[in-house]
């Protein structure tokens, strides 16, 4: 019998891959995926030490979970471009994280240039592909944003209150 702590490495690992829509890329891999499947696909060029990387990582996530059932179809994919340097040099990765577009036929990308929230980024890939997104409907937040008028109400109430104080820009 094998020992528990095995078949839990093993639970795990199996979840892991069941969830992880999004591809890793390497130099071995990357040509047969993105430019030899004849299936287009979003790349990210990242670096793990980035703040914005670490932005995007959750809502690039979601949107490989959207796009999951049309894996015949449209490929999300990511690459560390850090370590793997030779790959972002050789499409002209700049900074972190760039997002370029494959069509699936070319092997030089289009920039993707728009909003990295997960409506626009599905929407690129749809306007390319005509494959719409799959998104599950999220529970409505139970985090309300303030604004200088409701502070006054939420914070000058009878009940405790914990706000947190962020900058957008603050990676």
């Amino acid at each position: 019998m094998a020992p528990l702590s095995h078949i839990l490495v093993s639970g795990l690992s199996l979840l892991a891959t069941a969830t992880a829509a999004v591809v890793d890329l390497d130099p071995k891999n990357f040509d047969n995926i993105v430019l030899k499947s004849d299936k287009p696909a979003l790349v990210e060029f990242f670096a793990p030490w980035c703040g914005h990387c670490k932005n995007l990582a959750p809502v690039y996530e979601e949107l490989g979970q959207a796009f999951a059932h049309a894996e015949d179809k449209v490929t999300v994919a990511k690459v560390d471009a850090d370590e793997h340097r030779s790959l972002g040099k050789r499409f002209g990765v700049q900074g972190f994280p760039t997002l370029k577009w494959f069509d699936g036929k070319s092997d030089k990308p289009e920039e993707y240039n728009s909003g990295r929230d997960l409506e626009s980024l599905s929407a690129w890939i749809t306007e390319k592909t005509g494959v719409k997104a799959k998104v599950p409907k999220k529970e409505p937040s139970k985090v309300e944003m303030l604004t200088e008028d409701s502070f006054k109400k939420v914070v000058g109430g009878e009940k405790d209150v914990l706000v947190a104080f962020t900058a957008p820009w603050c990676g």
